[in-house]
């Protein structure tokens, strides 16, 4: 699948946009993107955090830097970027989310686009 593209990759940008995340990745020959409309949790130094968390966005941006170990995409509609520390992000919507979101997530490398819905 071509989100494998950020296998390797370091997390350069993690930017907030009132109702959506964007994730940057710096891959060997092209910039990617993922974005996410549905709230993505985070797993930092063994700790896990989402939305509601104090601390949310702070761990979101600890993962810059990081280099993607594996990614995982799943019958159960996650999407999951796991990073050589062992720290995680994961993007799976809520019953809630699925009833209001058109898409969860979109990814693109170059001219390749994944709409997850």
């Amino acid at each position: 699948m071509a989100i494998d593209k950020v296998n390797g990759a370091v997390l350069y940008s993690v930017t907030f946009i009132r109702d959506y995340i964007q994730f940057g990745f710096h891959c060997e020959s092209n910039d990617a993107c993922l974005t996410a409309y549905a709230s993505p949790s985070v797993t930092l130094n063994c700790v896990e955090y989402s939305y509601e968390n104090n601390g949310y966005r702070d761990a979101l941006s600890g993962l810059i830097n990081q280099i993607v170990k594996d990614v995982h995409t799943g019958d159960d509609d996650s999407i999951k970027v796991i990073f050589e520390g062992n720290d995680k992000l994961s993007i799976s919507p809520t019953d809630k989310e699925r009833e209001i979101l058109i898409e969860y997530a979109v990814f693109y490398y170059g001219d390749i686009y994944i709409v997850w819905n």
